[in-house]
Formats: C-alpha cells, sequence, structure tokens
C-alpha cells in the first residue's frame, strides 16, 4: 500500500535507500537528518515522502519537492525499491502514485536527476519506459566521468 511517510518509517527509509545503492552506508547520518529535517519541517513547505508499505514492512520509497523559482515545477529528489524487489513494477506504482499527486496539486513538470554511470543504466532505463525524456546532461558533474543527466515529464 503506498502510503505517506510516517516519522518511525526513518530508518527503515534510510536503510531501503542504502540497500538500493543511492548513498553509502557512511551517508546514513545525513539521509536521517534528511528526513529529520522532512518531518520537522519540510513536508509543510510541500515536501512529500511516500512509502509502499506491505505487512509493515517498507519495500520502496519517493521523496520529491516543489522548485520554489519555476511555475509548478516538482524535483523527483530520490526514489528507491528494495533490490530483491526491483523491476517487479513497485517503482512505477509508486512514479505513477507520484505523478498523480502532483497533477491533482497543479504541478505541470517533474524532473529528475541522475547518474551517467553503468551502475544507473537501469535507473535511466526505468525513467524512459515511465515516459521521461533525457533533458539535459552536465558533463563530470558528479564526479570526472560521472555526468549528471536529468530527465523531465510534462504532467
Amino acid at each position: 500500500m503506498i502510503r505517506p511517510a510516517q516519522r518511525d518509517d526513518t530508518a527503515a527509509v534510510v536503510a531501503l535507500v542504502v540497500a538500493s545503492r543511492l548513498f553509502e552506508e557512511a551517508d546514513s547520518s545525513f539521509l536521517n537528518e534528511l528526513f529529520t529535517d522532512y518531518f520537522d519541517s519540510k513536508s509543510s513547505e510541500g515536501h512529500s515522502l511516500l512509502v509502499d508499505d506491505h505487512d509493515d514492512v517498507v519495500r520502496a520509497m519517493a521523496y520529491f519537492q516543489p522548485m520554489v523559482a519555476a511555475d509548478r515545477v516538482w524535483d523527483l529528489t530520490m526514489i528507491a525499491v528494495q533490490p530483491d524487489l526491483q523491476g517487479r513494477g513497485l517503482g512505477a506504482k509508486l512514479i505513477t502514485s507520484v505523478e498523480d499527486s502532483l497533477r491533482e496539486q497543479g504541478g505541470r513538470l517533474l524532473i529528475v536527476d541522475t547518474s551517467s554511470t553503468a551502475q544507473f543504466d537501469l535507473t535511466r532505463e526505468f525513467y524512459s519506459t515511465q515516459g521521461y525524456a533525457e533533458e539535459a546532461r552536465i558533463r563530470d558533474y558528479w564526479a570526472d566521468g560521472d555526468d549528471k543527466i536529468v530527465f523531465r515529464k510534462h504532467l
């Protein structure tokens, strides 16, 4: 079941993000701070954190936020699915929920940043199959040889 995250989901969300290799274990304190800030203040600023929960286990998550200086543009800051469940439609179901929520709020565009490395080949393929188009590439953004790829979808 897709639902808004609760504060007591924080540890499970952090573990999921690390397990999916979006961040390293060493980044756990940063992630804990990010999600604590979400519950303390960012949710009142329009940020959203959704989770897919099955039998009280968080299987997937999506964090998205409005781009303050743009007209009805949102950023999908991160989306992750439990590694052993990837490729089974959970990510598609979750991103559809994000898009539906944003449409209801009058959202116009959803932007996603990702990496050009081979580790993210399936991620880029996922966005393409969900109707996202590569809009921009910033060479060597994340590191030398690791470009930032920006995908967009008109809602």
